[in-house]
């Protein structure tokens, strides 16, 4: 795989993040993952991500992370781009990661903003500087993370453009994520790759905006594929009927991350596709109550996505 000429190029449309199947043991379920990755292509994605925080990556070992991506790679068999995702606080492991994405061919690496360089933006262009130095050449998507605030400031983007000449794609998740979807579009013009995240729920307004691609978690990525499609052949309104049918769902999803990635794998488990919706990360529980919704949401899920299937 590393014996191309350069990584491919990203496609415009859903990048979906894969999540990180654990058996009945707690270990990575990789008759799970690689099913994971064959529905994901069967219902129209454009690429993946992996890993990332859908991924539970904080709670994979160095060695679980780096056989995920080598796995996903092999069955993915370059029929949709890979981005690889080589968060970390420390440089060193994000550069190791880059070599990493390098090495299984993958279109880039993606690296967050450290949490903590949110209150010290001085910080934030030696940290990407360094990395960039240790990474060489490879293309990098930055990814501005910040649930709770802006995030960066367009400013800050703008220089990090400037100076960080792997720097080919950005995904924004601060709040809102919106108007600075224009911002960072006026600032670095068509040819930088933009995608979201978190606010698929305002996927439309993505789009009208000029995203190039959303990047949901993959259980729903038959239903995000579809109003992509629509969207992208000009058919805005039939685009807006199935995002509109999709919003119960994004509604309870979204109240918390734990919450979405939980939904999320009782959805796979639901689908067959999961043999457990085991979790590593944090400590959130099923109970009759919340239960019982997710279980309606999910029955209500499956008939809208055999719905825009058939169509």
């Amino acid at each position: 795989m590393s014996s191309r000429s350069g990584p491919p190029p990203l496609q415009r449309g859903i990048i979906s993040v894969i999540q990180t199947p654990f058996d009945s043991q707690g270990a990575v379920d990789q008759p799970s993952l690689d099913n994971l990755v064959e529905d994901a292509i069967a219902g129209g994605v454009n690429g993946f991500m992996v890993p990332a925080v859908a991924s539970e990556v904080a709670c994979l070992t160095p060695e679980e992370r780096s056989g995920i991506v080598r796995r996903v790679t092999e069955i993915v068999a370059g029929r949709v781009p890979i981005i690889v995702g080589a968060s970390e606080t420390r440089p060193r492991v994000c550069i190791e990661q880059a070599h990493l994405a390098r090495e299984v061919g993958a279109a880039a690496y993606m690296v967050a903003v450290p949490t903590e360089l949110y209150q010290e933006p001085e910080k934030v262009e030696p940290f990407f500087r360094e990395v960039v130095e240790g990474a060489g050449d490879f293309p990098l998507m930055l990814q501005d993370l910040d649930f709770t605030g802006a995030g960066l400031e367009p400013g800050t983007i703008r220089r990090l453009t400037q100076v960080l000449p792997s720097l080919s794609s950005l995904k924004i998740e601060s709040n809102p994520a919106g108007p600075k979807y224009t911002d960072i579009r006026e600032i670095c013009g068509s040819e930088m790759f933009l995608a979201g995240g978190w606010a698929i729920g305002q996927m439309i307004e993505a789009l009208d905006r000029g995203v190039d691609a959303m990047i949901p978690e993959c259980s729903m990525v038959r239903v995000w594929s579809a109003v992509d499609r629509c969207y992208r052949k000009g058919r805005r309104q039939e685009a807006i009927r199935i995002f509109n049918r999709v919003q119960p769902v994004v509604g309870f999803t979204h109240q918390d991350l734990l919450v979405a990635i939980a939904f999320g794998k009782r959805l796979l488990v639901r689908k067959g596709i999961f043999a457990t919706d085991r979790m590593r990360l944090g400590d959130f529980r099923w109970d009759r109550y919340n239960g019982r919704v997710a279980d309606e949401l999910i029955d209500y899920y499956l008939e809208l996505e055999a719905s825009v299937s058939s169509a």
